[in-house]
């Protein structure tokens, strides 16, 4: 990462350098691939990142399959998937983005199957991107009809939602800069 600051000021991003293999190298094997509807669940993470326009950030979330692929689901945009298997350049943007949770479900029964029917019902609900994310990653992880969807963010005094981590591990706040 190459930032700018001057004396006083703010730190700006100015570059963010990465070092994977190429995209169409990357992609070739697993992008033309169709993930089964019976295949298991083993991981699911939740995510945040910076947003275009009007939104100051979106939510999405990543499950991870028994067989080693990647679903990347959200409520986007018109004109962006909202589902995509094993899509390429997930890593890089995974790693602009900031984790809000992540959780080993292999124990919760859910599979992709499952996880598309729930995808469904809530894309049809007027909620936000925030939202649907964390519904999506409470069906992943069994707690969708255990226990309601609980958020992966905690609510400031001045009712604002923050990024809500565990006391023991540390880690700094989400920034987003332009």
């Amino acid at each position: 990462v190459r930032t700018t600051q001057e004396h006083g000021g703010e730190e700006t991003i100015g570059m963010v350098f990465s070092t994977c293999a190429s995209i169409q190298a990357a992609a070739s094997g697993q992008q033309d691939k169709s993930i089964k509807d019976h295949e298991k669940i083993v991981k699911a993470t939740e995510y945040v990142e910076h947003a275009e326009g009007d939104a100051r950030f979106k939510s999405y979330v990543v499950l991870e399959t028994e067989k080693g692929d990647s679903i990347v689901t959200e409520k986007a945009a018109i004109g962006v998937t909202p589902w995509a298997e094993n899509p390429s350049g997930l890593v890089d943007r995974n790693s602009l983005a900031k984790v809000v949770r992540s959780r080993e479900c292999h124990s919760s029964g859910a599979t992709v199957g499952i996880i598309k029917s729930a995808h469904v019902q809530e894309l049809i609900k007027d909620s936000s991107s925030t939202r649907y994310a964390q519904a999506v990653y409470c069906h992943a992880i069994g707690e969708a009809e255990r226990f309601g969807c609980r958020s992966g963010f905690r609510t400031s005094r001045a009712g604002h939602q923050q990024l809500s981590f565990a006391p023991t591990r540390r880690m700094p706040a989400a920034r987003f800069t332009r």
